[in-house]
């Protein structure tokens, strides 16, 4: 049975409001006027089948979702990060909805490909809850070394949790916006049945190095290890001291920059002396940065918990005013080449190629999940050599896709 006109008008005022769009803005996305938008959502006025692409496109949805009998239920994940600080924006739970998604279409093609997501082990570090902050940090201390023990990693520079965790069948993703200002968060964690635990991360909060993802992707990498938060949004601060997160950043910091390493790197640049370091320049700091992976901020911090430098110290190194073209700037001037990381995981688009290759999904839903138009990605399917094993286009069953 096909929904009547003010059941899908009902369904769009749903998304919108689920978003926190006004009327208004919704009509300047879709270049109509907010008189339509009303009537639209009243049931008193049709809507085109373009027009519902267009609604489902901005809602972050899929038109077999928006249109399915019976309604779909709101997915409680998605309700309950909207109540938090940071995604107050129609932009940022936008990206929060792309991110759902993408882990949605990565286990979606893993079914239609007849593979098994990722055989990840998950260790078990059963801890209590921290009793104090002192606790908290003990605790993240403690599982650091214990995690970089099992995975033989000794003192070694760990540069990126992220494919650690993907290699242990975590679902990974950017959590980007079509906003310039980008959302108000670092990163963001959630497990479900269905998908397990999944991980975004906001390259775009990051500076020329790409060092705050890594520590952001150490910090949830904390959380899956521990199964001790469901659903968490994540803004890299000092100042936040409820337990939990003082024990995930304690372990990100731990296992970014491990005692052992840190100590040994250190009185190998004949800094370390008499386990003190006196001093430390500009160009020892960015280093020092380059070579653990991780930001000033998290290395200074480190140091000053390490008793490695004093608190004064540490206070007034991090006061100095650096931006990131300082620190691009002394990096070349060292020989380095320090940048932010553009992408996170190939697994979506690997799956996609493999699944447009053997005729299971049409071009255009290949495009539209490597986030290229149709022209596009066939010319990079030409530039690549792939050929499609069948001339038969299948569209992929749920979602809506245009050849």
């Amino acid at each position: 049975m096909s929904l009547s006109r003010e059941e899908i008008g009902t369904r769009l005022r749903h998304q919108r409001e689920a978003l926190g769009f006004t009327q208004k803005q919704v009509a300047e996305y879709l270049g109509l006027h907010r008189p339509t938008i009303s009537e639209i959502e009243a049931g008193r006025r049709d809507v085109t089948s373009q027009e519902l692409f267009e609604f489902a496109r901005l809602y972050v949805t899929s038109l077999s979702d928006l249109l399915a009998e019976p309604k779909p239920s709101e997915d409680n994940v998605t309700t309950v990060l909207f109540r938090r600080p940071g995604l107050e924006t129609p932009d940022a739970r936008r990206a929060v909805k792309k991110f759902m998604q993408r882990c949605r279409d990565e286990r979606e093609l893993e079914e239609l490909l007849g593979i098994d997501p990722p055989d990840g082990v998950r260790p078990s570090y059963r801890v209590e809850d921290p009793a104090s902050t002192w606790d908290a940090v003990r605790q993240g201390e403690n599982i650091a070394r214990k995690e970089r023990k099992r995975l033989g990693l000794g003192g070694e520079p760990m540069r990126n949790p992220l494919d650690l965790l993907e290699q242990q069948g975590v679902r990974i993703a950017p959590l980007t916006d079509d906003d310039d200002d980008g959302v108000d968060l670092d990163g963001i964690y959630f497990e479900t049945e269905d998908l397990g635990a999944c991980v975004a991360v906001n390259l775009q909060r990051d500076d020329c190095t790409g060092f705050r993802a890594a520590f952001t992707a150490a910090h949830e990498y904390a959380h899956w290890l521990l199964g001790d938060v469901k659903v968490e949004e994540f803004s890299f601060s000092a100042k936040n001291r409820e337990p939990h997160e003082v024990r995930a950043n304690a372990f990100a910091a731990a296992f970014l920059l491990p005692e052992e390493g840190v100590r040994s790197y250190f009185r190998n640049v004949g800094l370390l002396r008499e386990e003190l370091i006196s001093r430390l320049s500009p160009a020892d700091i960015v280093r020092a940065m380059d070579y653990f992976g991780v930001s000033r901020q998290a290395l200074l911090y480190r140091l000053q918990n390490l008793k490695l430098i004093k608190t004064a110290t540490a206070e007034d190194l991090r006061a100095q005013d650096w931006s990131a073209r300082d620190v691009t700037n002394l990096a070349g001037r060292l020989g380095l080449k320090l940048r932010r990381q553009e992408y996170l995981s190939t697994r979506l688009p690997i799956l996609a190629i493999d699944g447009w290759r053997r005729g299971l999904i049409t071009s255009g839903r290949a495009a539209d999940l490597l986030d290229l138009q149709v022209p596009d990605f066939k010319e990079l399917m030409d530039d690549l050599g792939e050929v499609r094993d069948t001339p038969t286009d299948t569209p992929l069953l749920g979602a809506a896709a245009a050849d």
